[in-house]
């Protein structure tokens, strides 16, 4: 019994700072939407899905393009390896490399 008063105070707790964080409301006028958002779930178990993660797609493509090695884009941007091919699906982005054309070797002497 004493455990599921802990729950419900700590959800009580949790939506409470929730509310005063992103809405921006005090604590009082807060309070009677804790209440009823108590009251409407009181019993059950709801699933909330997790909020999904965005991923600086262009910066990681930009890190790549670069040169820069895939482990360290990895670690960069804590992203996995297979999440990283989830986001190019058509292939991580090559490195762009200089162009040297074959004339600019060539180099007249005197």
């Amino acid at each position: 019994m004493a455990k599921r008063r802990e729950a419900r105070d700590e959800l009580r707790e949790r939506i409470l700072a929730a509310m005063l964080a992103d809405i921006g409301i005090s604590e009082r006028m807060a309070q009677p939407f804790v209440d009823s958002v108590m009251q409407c779930f009181a019993g059950e178990q709801p699933y909330f899905p997790a909020v999904q993660k965005t991923y600086p797609v262009d910066l990681i493509g930009a890190e790549l393009r670069k040169g820069i090695p895939v482990k360290h884009v990895m670690r960069q941007f804590d992203v996995s390896r297979s999440k990283l091919h989830a986001l190019f699906p058509g292939g991580l982005p090559k490195p762009e490399t200089a162009t040297v054309s074959a004339d600019s070797m060539n180099v007249e002497t005197n």
